[in-house]
């Protein structure tokens, strides 16, 4: 999620019984990808097997009109635009004029409540659809508001565009370059327009001290290393970052929106950060 130079100023119960057969199912699905992650520790998480809001320990919001010359105003801890049901987070962009908005959506963000510094991070999520649409799974440096943008850094572990469906990019933005930011960008053909939006698949990087390498679905289709940057341009990269989780409307990137297809609905299904051990 490319940041500008100037920014702009239901609920379901589970019974007892499916929430056993939930964490039956969870506990499994840890323990399987534990056991193909050998040398690291999973130290966080967000699984999403409960129901309501997001977790107030593990998230905040963005609000308002952030960036990008973008539709969407973006409401906290409203349901409508984003809660959890089913074993899943779902974030929804509304063409509902909610208090004069005639977009809303939601940002969730960890920022104050968690901060990631290597490692690997794994997300499984499903794409919206529709043209428009902008999702992505993201990260900023926490020192964002003193040294702001591009200085404190930009990790895309995953951008998608509803009007490109069969692409994924992997991005990162840092000081440097004409425009004031400098940055490496990869778009991954996953050859198939239709699979983001009809199921879930993995998005994740692995990032160490001198690289960060992403993957779609454990396939490494982008390296970007230290040695081919600047001392400079790779300095944010050495300082923690906080995740954003969040559903873009058009903009500079979404283009033009496809508004039959409102409500859009991008859907996480869990997050994981690991560490080596």
């Amino acid at each position: 999620m490319k940041q500008p130079l100037i920014f702009c100023a239901a609920v379901l119960l589970f019974t007892s019984c499916k929430k056993d057969a939930l964490y039956t199912k969870v506990t499994a699905s840890l323990a399987q990808d534990d056991a193909k992650i050998a040398g690291y520790t999973l130290v966080w998480r967000d699984e999403f097997n409960y129901t309501g809001l997001p977790d107030e320990a593990k998230w905040d919001y963005e609000r308002g009109y952030i960036r990008n010359h973008e539709k969407q105003y973006y409401v906290a801890a409203r349901l409508k635009n984003s809660h959890v049901e089913n074993g899943h987070l779902v974030i929804t962009a509304r063409n509902d004029n909610y208090e004069n908005h005639p977009v809303t959506s939601a940002s969730i963000i960890t920022k104050g409540k968690m901060e990631f510094l290597y490692g690997k991070i794994v997300v499984s999520a499903k794409m919206p659809t529709g043209s428009g649409s902008w999702p992505a799974i993201w990260m900023l440096g926490i020192n964002r508001d003193t040294v702001h943008w591009p200085d404190c850094g930009e990790i895309d572990i995953m951008e998608w565009l509803g009007r490109t469906p069969q692409y994924v990019l992997g991005s990162m933005y840092m000081p440097g370059g004409f425009f004031g930011y400098s940055s490496r960008v990869t778009s991954y053909n996953v050859g198939n327009d239709t699979t983001l939006s009809a199921q879930y698949h993995t998005f994740s990087i692995d990032w160490d001290s001198t690289q960060i390498k992403y993957y779609y679905d454990g396939f490494n289709y982008a390296i970007y290393k230290a040695s081919g940057m600047s001392v400079g341009q790779w300095a944010p990269f050495k300082k923690p970052q906080y995740l954003l989780l969040n559903l873009a409307m058009g903009g500079t990137s979404g283009g033009f929106i496809d508004r039959t297809k409102y409500p859009f609905t991008y859907m996480v299904d869990y997050i994981r950060y690991y560490q080596k051990k």
